[in-house]
């Protein structure tokens, strides 16, 4: 069992920048049109019980990540299996969230660089970060959470003279479907994404905290989520909203003050840079954990370096273009991501609870 622990606001801080990730410059819901707000508030409610059930999971195993639990419910072998499905998608998850990264980089910030050379910067830190361990992850979670929070009031602020809040109505103009659509897809991504903070929180200082740190992360997050999505539609329209890849940075480049506050799309580029970081540093940490646990690895971080690099590898040769990595993020990996995110973790608990159960008896028996 590791020594390193973090505490509760810690561990929240992780939460709320790795809920953020790439959504901060991509977006969510975006296939409900003006009504994207809407429909990411209906994802934040669906994500509430599920974010319950993780946090049920680690307080029924104190001191336990997501995969001492798999061995634990299901035993060695499909423990193992459950133990190695996890760690793939951790693996996937940080390959695509790297990949939005640069093809940001490529064809917004950077296009005369070769996208290879900001990721690969990027997993450098990010290996370095996880090498350092959870605790300085959670230090740093804290400090980087303030410098998002302050950025996006900066450009709130300043974007307020283009804000065009008639660009929200009609309100359900295209009725209750294309709503739940992007509630499902908001669900998936980002928020459902959080079931991957169970193999990296098993020692939170305050154990009994768990409900309280994914509640008020998911709440604070998503309502950062929404507030983005609402000040971009409200500043874009939803016709530009649909032709472009990167909608926030579309909505910063559009504040124009006087002749002396123009072109701060890199504030957004700090945020999103951000992150990117600390999604990829989450995802990096729990396959590593994960690795550790499959083959009885006396620490992580002897596999942190090679996974990192195979992530960045991953993530080069992931998609043919940006056209075929929004369709993918847009329309696929909802439905390939749901038996991660829900199935499985229910599926866990149910199984924890009848051991729970199977023990008292025994006990009172």
């Amino acid at each position: 069992m590791s020594n390193e622990r973090i505490s509760g606001g810690e561990a929240r801080a992780i939460l709320m920048l790795y809920v953020m990730g790439s959504t901060m410059i991509m977006g969510a819901a975006s296939n409900a049109l003006n009504d994207a707000w809407l429909a990411i508030l209906i994802g934040i409610i669906l994500t509430v019980p599920l974010v319950l059930i993780y946090a049920r999971l680690l307080a029924l195993y104190p001191g336990q990540n997501l995969f001492d639990i798999c061995l634990q419910v299901f035993g060695k072998w499909a423990g193992r299996v459950l133990i190695l499905i996890y760690v793939w998608y951790a693996l996937h998850l940080a390959a695509l969230v790297l990949r939005n990264y640069g093809e940001f980089m490529e064809s917004e910030a950077m296009p005369e660089t070769p996208m290879l050379v900001p990721m690969l910067l990027v997993a450098l830190l990010c290996i370095f970060a996880v090498i350092k361990g959870i605790e300085t992850m959670g230090r740093s979670a804290r400090l980087l959470f303030n410098i998002c929070i302050a950025t996006v009031i900066f450009v709130l602020l300043l974007t307020i003279g283009r804000i065009e809040v008639e660009n929200i109505f009609p309100i359900m103009d295209h009725g209750w479907m294309p709503i739940w659509k992007g509630a499902f897809y908001a669900f998936s991504f980002p928020f459902a994404e959080t079931v991957l903070l169970t193999g990296i929180f098993s020692n939170v200082k305050d154990g009994k905290s768990f409900v309280r740190i994914f509640l008020y992360g998911l709440l604070i997050s998503g309502a950062l989520v929404v507030f983005i999505t609402f000040r971009n539609i409200c500043v874009l329209g939803t016709y530009t909203i649909s032709n472009v890849y990167f909608p926030s940075y579309a909505a910063v480049g559009r504040i124009n003050v006087g002749s002396f506050i123009q072109r701060i799309e890199g504030t957004v580029s700090i945020v999103f840079v951000i992150c990117v970081f600390m999604k990829v540093s989450v995802c990096l940490l729990a396959a590593s954990q994960g690795i550790a646990k499959l083959f009885n690895l006396q620490t992580y971080r002897s596999v942190v370096l090679q996974l990192g690099l195979l992530t960045t590898y991953f993530a080069y040769s992931l998609y043919d273009d940006i056209m075929e990595m929004w369709n993918f993020a847009m329309k696929t990996y909802a439905f390939y991501a749901f038996p991660f995110q829900v199935i499985f973790p229910i599926l866990l608990l149910l199984g924890a609870e009848i051991k729970r159960r199977l023990r008292t008896q025994e006990k009172s028996g």
